[in-house]
């Protein structure tokens, strides 16, 4: 199974804002919290430690690409 890094899921718009809706009156703190049991609940559900270790690498290398002003 490869990392699949194009957009999958039938509407990424609901998503976003069930996600923004979840943190709605959290502090910054909470919503750092809350960040983290959700991706700890979906690695789990992915199952795949490699195909973690490969999603970690790339959205490090997407976020420092971010920082310096170019595209990973």
């Amino acid at each position: 199974m490869s990392l699949e890094t194009k957009p999958n899921v039938a509407r990424p718009d609901d998503i976003y804002e069930a996600l923004i809706a979840a943190q709605a009156g959290m502090s910054e703190a909470e919503s750092l919290r809350f960040s983290a049991r959700l991706i700890l609940l979906l690695i789990n559900q992915i199952g795949n430690d490699a195909l973690v270790k490969d999603a970690i690498r790339a959205a490090r290398a997407q976020a420092q690409a971010a920082g310096s002003g170019r595209r990973a």
